[in-house]
C-alpha cells in the first residue's frame, strides 16, 4: 500500500471512486449527501490534483482512497473554538474522505488518516480541522478512533446540502 499525491492521470480512477461511492451508498442512513459532479466536484478535484493536495492510498495499481487537505475553510470556521487558530496555512482542512465502496470496513479510512497525520507533521502544519455533517455517525466514529477531538456543532451552509448541522473535530498535531 503506497500512500502519495495524486497524479493528474489519476484523476478519472478518483471522479470515478466518488460517483461510484455516491451511487452505491446515497440510501444509507449516514451519507452524507454528496452528488455526483457538485461534491466533490470535477474542478475541485482537478485543482487539488494540481496543487498536490489529493492524497491517495494505492494498492495493485488501484486507488482505494482518498482526501484532500488544504487550508481553504468555510466562513463558519473562523466562529469555532479551536485550540490551534489558523494563521499562514498552519492548519489544513480534510475534506472529502473516501473509501471505494467495496474496501469499506477493511480499516482504509483509518489508514490513510495515519499518513495524511504523519504527512501534516512532515510539513509542520500544527492542527487538522474538519467537519462532519449532522447524520454522518460513520464519519464521527472514524475520527473519534484517530484521536480527533470533538470541538463544537455549528451550523454551517454549503451550496450541495443548504443549512445544516455539522460537528467540528481537530487533531493538534
Amino acid at each position: 500500500m503506497t500512500f502519495e499525491a495524486a497524479h493528474p492521470d489519476d484523476f478519472t480512477e478518483i471522479q470515478n471512486l466518488y460517483w461510484d461511492l455516491i451511487d452505491k451508498s446515497k440510501d444509507e442512513l449516514s451519507f452524507p449527501d454528496w452528488k455526483k459532479g457538485e461534491h466533490p466536484s470535477s474542478d475541485f478535484l482537478i485543482q487539488s490534483i494540481a496543487n498536490n493536495q489529493l492524497l491517495i492510498l494505492r494498492d495493485e495499481g488501484i486507488i482505494k482512497a482518498c482526501a484532500i487537505v488544504n487550508s481553504i475553510s468555510n466562513k463558519e470556521y473562523a466562529n469555532v473554538a479551536w485550540q490551534v487558530k489558523e494563521k499562514d496555512n498552519n492548519v489544513w482542512i480534510l475534506h472529502a474522505l473516501a473509501v471505494r465502496f467495496e474496501y469499506r470496513g477493511m480499516g482504509l479510512g483509518t489508514l490513510l488518516i495515519r499518513h495524511i497525520l504523519s504527512y501534516a507533521k512532515a510539513k509542520n502544519i500544527e492542527a487538522i480541522h474538519l467537519d462532519v455533517i449532522d447524520k454522518n455517525t460513520v464519519a464521527d466514529k472514524l475520527y473519534i478512533k484517530a484521536e480527533f477531538k470533538y470541538i463544537s456543532t455549528e451550523k454551517i451552509f454549503y451550496e450541495v446540502v443548504g443549512t445544516r448541522e455539522f460537528r467540528m473535530y481537530e487533531y493538534v498535531v
